[in-house]
This record gives structure tokens, C-alpha cells and sequence, in this order.
């Protein structure tokens, strides 16, 4: 190994990220977020667009419940966490992300995001989602 040792090389471990908002997004708790072509995070561009994870329950607000453009949010990107069902899912569905920030049913083609946990009978439910970041539907 050339005699090298790499005691100080960077390894994050965590399950989190936090980073700017390119844009407002109301109601952010439990929303979907991808990366948009300048590198800040932003709703799905399509449905079905790849995603990096789901809005913590703890981002900022204003009285009206949106949280500003150049906000910094802290993002769930592995494990278990919450997100919002844009249509009633079932325990097991493949999820993948919706243009207002919500998850539903994957489709064939789509990106999968995670498996969702928990059921959603409807829309605005919370459902409990697995991030896996599962390739694409079948």
C-alpha cells in the first residue's frame, strides 16, 4: 500500500442533507425534492423524474406555509422517513415522485424512489417510505 495511511478522509454516514431551495414550495414537510440544472433542490421537473430524497418535517415557513426560494432544508436521501401520497398507495407499491412533490405508484418507465411501508388511502396522507432509490419501474 506505499506505506499511505488515510485516517482523515471523508466519509459522511449520515442519512441527511441539507441544501438551498431553488424555488418556493408550499407545504414542504414530506415533499419530494430533485436537483435542477443549476444544483439547487427543486420539485420533480416530470412525473416519474429521478429524485435525491423527502423533505424534513422541521423546514422553515412562513405564516402562509411556504418555505422561501434560498431556504436551506434538511433532506431524508436514505432509510425510512414520511412523505405525501399524491393518490392512495398499498403497503409494498414501488413510489416514485410527482410534480407537486408528492409520491405515488410507480409506473412502468418512472423512477423509483423508495417502497412504500405503510398505506395511504388518499391523497395528503402521510405514507412511510423505504428510500432505495430503485431504478426504474418495469
Amino acid at each position: 500500500m506505499n506505506g499511505k495511511q488515510y485516517l482523515n478522509a471523508f466519509i459522511n454516514n449520515t442519512a441527511t442533507i441539507r441544501d438551498v431551495l431553488a424555488a418556493d414550495v408550499q407545504d414542504a414537510p414530506h415533499k419530494v425534492l430533485a436537483y435542477n440544472t443549476d444544483g439547487r433542490l427543486a420539485l420533480p421537473a416530470a412525473d416519474g423524474d429521478p429524485v435525491i430524497g423527502i423533505i424534513l418535517s422541521d423546514a422553515p415557513a412562513n405564516d402562509s406555509g411556504v418555505t422561501p426560494s434560498g431556504a436551506e432544508v434538511d433532506v431524508l436521501i436514505r432509510h425510512i422517513g414520511l412523505a405525501e401520497a399524491g393518490a392512495a398507495v398499498a403497503k409494498g407499491d414501488f413510489l416514485t415522485a410527482a410534480t407537486n412533490g408528492t409520491v405515488r405508484k410507480a409506473a412502468a418507465g418512472e423512477y423509483i424512489l423508495g417502497i412504500a411501508m405503510t398505506a395511504a388511502t388518499a391523497a395528503g396522507e402521510l405514507t412511510q417510505v423505504y428510500i432505495t432509490h430503485g431504478g426504474y419501474a418495469k
